[in-house]
């Protein structure tokens, strides 16, 4: 059979290891992945050690039920030399480390499919379309070739770019992708005062490389809600009453329909059966709050183990996200969206608390500050920003500002017109690509799964929501895989891996 992967990020990393785990995959696989280095994708290209993962070295993995693998390979390959022996495994890492673990399941799986004599081949050149054909599938790239014939395509294009800046779009001193840190912002005047659009995680790597750096001039992080990330607690989570799987099939048994209210209801109740309340939840995420004040409360009190709420969120949204967001109506889906999704996401996704002290730090030397600005509001032309309360204006404008309708990727935009011209998909109202949920398929213009193409990551984000974790994309992974080997002839053998 054969399959083609289109792009080479942390997505296609992810399936290709689903496809590996315990055996030879029965398919010649053709890679395609535009940049010189196929493996790292965005979100772990080489880049400055001030760029952390966001979770701890033991529990990052490319396996969802394996999560030692990326700690087992660190200690087997030595990759920090002779600072290996002094990390721990819950020790928060240079993220260009996981970056060197994808490349090398990528090397490691390329080797063993072509010693298997199956072929693998990588094609360094961005696909700008495709088209079903009685032969299979052809793809063309942007260097004016075909490739024809494919049985299968699971798209993993990777992430959108940032929110829109048109006034800035031709200025000096304006940075609208901030990755890689080391390139684009090394040479930014250390004197030069700086406004970041955004205050996600995106906005926290951008200050800590900028101190790392040894910028001296004030840093201004804007956003509508003015919220940091919280800060990760160590707290282990309690058993799910009423978030587990189990519970939520008991409750949409009875009732299929998961509005929203009737979901901040379970989410309050799996509080209170704990001793906390919704309230408090919601009133740490509320907009206008002194930022310097609740980052240091909320450091405190995840250095002494508290913040319960915490893990019980992220283990409910591990475990449950897609059946609670497949089950909420779409009016209710799109108010969660509008209203709720980026004090969800700081919620969601805390930061170390080795980075909330450096920012705290920061802040208090005067330097940091996290300033709310009216919806909709951008900075002119003269970088003056216009603020709830006010307004700052900037020598230097750094976007970070992600849409919580997720785009499509502008090196895909090419190919997603074409699917969708031709009918093979259709766009989703909540970003992305529509596609079955059961199955990752895209959905046809005519509204049926198509039996050739797949997709994974932030494409599927209209239909599955949270696709920024590793453990998410990997769990995604397993599924388009084990369909993959389900489609291959019950005559051709699997090999085993030796």
């Amino acid at each position: 059979m054969k399959l083609a992967i289109v792009g080479g990020g942390g997505a296609s990393m992810a399936l290709l290891a689903a496809l590996s785990r315990d055996r030879i995959a029965p398919f010649d696989i053709t890679l395609f992945e535009a940049c010189a280095i196929a493996g790292p994708g965005r979100a772990y290209l080489a880049d400055s050690d001030s760029a952390l993962l966001n979770v701890t070295a033991l529990r990052m993995s490319l396996y969802s039920d394996m999560p030692g693998d990326f700690w087992a390979w660190l200690m087997a390959t030595r990759a920090l030399g002779a600072a290996t022996s002094a990390i721990k495994p819950a020790d928060y890492l240079p993220r260009r480390l996981f970056g060197d673990y994808l490349r090398h399941v990528l090397a490691d799986l390329a080797s063993r499919t072509r010693q298997s004599g199956r072929r693998f081949d990588l094609h360094h050149s961005a696909v700008t379309g495709a088209a079903q054909t009685a032969a299979g599938v052809t793809l063309t790239t942007a260097d004016g070739q075909s490739h024809h014939g494919f049985e299968k395509v699971v798209l993993c294009v990777g992430v959108g770019g940032a929110t829109a800046l048109p006034a800035l779009a031709d200025r000096p001193n304006y940075v609208e992708d901030p990755y890689p840190l080391r390139t684009r912002l090394s040479s930014l005047d250390p004197d030069a005062a700086v406004v970041v659009m955004g205050s996600g995680l995106t906005a926290v790597d951008v200050v800590l490389f900028l101190l790392h750096n040894g910028h001296k001039a004030g840093i201004t992080l804007v956003s509508r809600n003015g919220l940091l990330p919280s800060v990760r607690t160590t707290a282990p989570p309690p058993a799910l009453r009423y978030l587990s799987q189990s519970a939520l099939r008991r409750q949409l048994a009875a009732d299929p329909a998961l509005t929203l209210d009737r979901l901040f209801a379970l989410f309050a109740a799996e509080l209170a059966a704990v001793g906390l309340s919704l309230e408090d939840v919601c009133a740490d995420t509320a907009p206008g709050a002194d930022f310097q004040s609740r980052l240091r409360r909320q450091l405190a009190e995840a250095e002494r183990g508290g913040a319960l709420w915490q893990p019980i969120l992220i283990k409910a949204m591990h475990e449950s996200v897609e059946r609670i967001w497949h089950a909420m109506p779409r009016g209710d889906r799109r108010r969660f969206l509008d209203h709720w999704h980026s004090r969800f996401i700081s919620l969601l996704s805390p930061i170390p608390q080795q980075t909330a002290r450096r920012l705290l730090a920061a802040a208090d030397a005067g330097q940091l500050r996290v300033v709310r600005c009216h919806p909709g509001a951008s900075p002119g032309a003269d970088f003056r920003i216009p603020l709830v309360e006010g307004a700052c204006t900037a020598e230097v404008v750094i976007n970070t500002m992600r849409p919580a309708q997720a785009p499509v990727p502008d090196r895909a935009a090419a190919l997603v017109d074409s699917l969708v011209q031709g009918g093979l998909a259709r766009l989703h109202p909540f970003g992305g690509v529509e596609i079955d949920p059961a199955s990752n398929r895209l959905v046809t213009a005519g509204g049926q799964p198509d039996p050739h193409l797949f997709a994974l990551g932030q494409l599927t984000s209209g239909t599955h929501y949270y696709t920024s974790s590793m453990l998410k994309i990997s769990q995604q992974a397993d599924v388009v895989a084990h369909q993959l080997f389900a489609a291959v002839s019950s005559g051709t053998p699997l090999h085993p891996i030796s």
